[in-house]
């Protein structure tokens, strides 16, 4: 008896003791929290997710501490995560890149909510592209990984970053023909101070363009597309200097801020100008009219005509891009003509070319810089077809012509007087 109290003791003891261990974990699973699934990619399966952005980052903090980007929204392309259009988009140019047309990294950003894992985290897709034009100019994206070390760089050292790292979503496929490695860039943030920045984003001013804000009294001049500033909350008044040769709007305004940053959008423009250029054209003058945001040294203006008219000169654009529209008249040129431009030796296949009862207008755009312009205007040629046609026309005629006189040959002995079939059948039988 003493010993069978004894196992049952023992059993009871090692009872007791797994229950108490198995309690714990059996609540662990409800206690857990899952980290949330992160997209791959985008809806249209064109573009892989390679960043991540947690911590505090909703994509106005992203832009506000991604250093040299710059706002992209007025150039950028619709594109959809999660059936959502993106929250926000930046781009870097290369360093003779132009803004909109490249080559630049390009990323857009996907506001995620709140993880309590992730804390206020965000996603993003980022990629460098050139710009090819042929005949039409498009984007063509080249690499997913350069423009993603690109973003990696400009938060190493931020003063909101907290960590970078790699993550791996083994999505490693090609996109667009163009290999991603499945590895993204997560990037730590921490929130903002009792101070928020407040960011102003600049497109329409030249690579190297000096422009200022004042805020708050405070006034920052900067080279680059973005100003940000630091101002605790309240309601601020902003004052943007004009570079010389563009407009600008807003070029005043107020912001407020109430617990996070803020941002404002400037838009920078080349003001429409009109010149004319008087030359010479065989003795006579011609005047040619010269509208748009580029601007013509009418000094510069040559017409020569030696069967193709050919008009020459400079023209000047300080923004990413302009308008030139050039009116010629219609006596300075050949009849109908086809007309050809030239930009620094390079045929521009968008140009537009419209008439009325007196000109020729030729319509087309110059980017950023200072080009060598030469507009053709050329007689266009008989098509083959019509010297066939001609051809073949001048042969039946001749042919007609031919058949006609042949026939009335052999009707002539017929008509004689006093010969008749009849005749001639008697004169040969006797």
């Amino acid at each position: 008896m003493p010993r069978t109290i004894t196992i049952l003791v023992i059993l009871y003891a090692l009872t007791w003791t797994g229950f108490a261990r198995i309690g714990p974990a059996a609540r662990t699973p409800t206690q857990a929290v899952t980290t949330p699934s992160v997209p791959i990619q985008t809806d249209d399966g064109l573009d892989p997710v390679n960043l991540i952005f947690t911590g505090y980052a909703p994509s106005w903090w992203i832009a506000a501490n991604i250093a040299g980007w710059s706002d992209s929204a007025y150039c950028s392309g619709p594109k959809t995560l999660n059936d959502r259009e993106y929250n926000y988009t930046l781009e870097h140019p290369d360093l003779n890149g132009i803004p909109c047309y490249g080559p630049r990294d390009h990323v857009r950003v996907w506001d995620m909510g709140y993880s309590p894992v992730l804390g206020e985290w965000s996603i993003g897709s980022a990629h460098h592209e050139r710009t090819v034009c042929n005949p039409s100019c498009h984007h063509v994206v080249d690499s997913w990984e350069r423009a993603e070390a690109d973003v990696r760089s400009s938060f190493l050292g931020g003063a909101a970053t907290l960590s970078v790292s790699n993550y791996s979503l083994a999505n490693y496929r090609y996109y667009q023909g163009v290999f991603n490695d499945g590895n993204a860039t997560m990037v730590q943030l921490k929130p903002p101070p009792t101070q928020y920045p407040v960011v102003f984003d600049e497109n329409g001013l030249g690579n190297q363009t000096s422009w200022s804000v004042t805020l708050n009294g405070t006034t920052q001049t900067s080279q680059r597309p973005d100003i940000v500033f630091e101002e605790p909350n309240g309601t601020y008044l902003f004052i943007v200097g004009t570079s010389p040769g563009f407009n600008v709007s807003p070029s005043q305004g107020t912001l407020k801020i109430d617990g996070r940053g803020a941002s404002q959008s400037i838009r920078f423009r080349t003001p429409w100008t009109t010149s004319t250029a008087t030359v010479d054209s065989i003795g006579r003058a011609v005047s040619i009219k010269f509208a748009g945001n580029a601007t013509v040294a009418t000094s510069s203006v040559h017409l020569s005509n030696s069967g193709t008219t050919v008009v020459s000169f400079t023209a000047t654009e300080i923004g990413p891009i302009g308008v030139l529209n050039v009116t010629i008249p219609k006596s300075a040129v050949p009849s109908e003509p086809s007309a050809i431009v030239y930009v620094d030796d390079v045929r521009d296949n968008d140009m537009t070319l419209r008439a009325d009862a007196d000109n020729y207008y030729l319509y087309f755009l110059l980017f950023y810089g200072t080009h060598s312009v030469t507009l053709q205007f050329v007689q266009p040629a008989t098509p083959y077809w019509e010297y066939v046609a001609g051809g073949a026309l001048a042969i039946g005629i001749l042919g007609v012509l031919f058949f006609t006189f042949r026939s009335r040959l052999r009707r002539r002995p017929s008509s004689m007087p006093g010969f008749s079939s009849t005749s001639a059948t008697k004169f040969h039988n006797p």
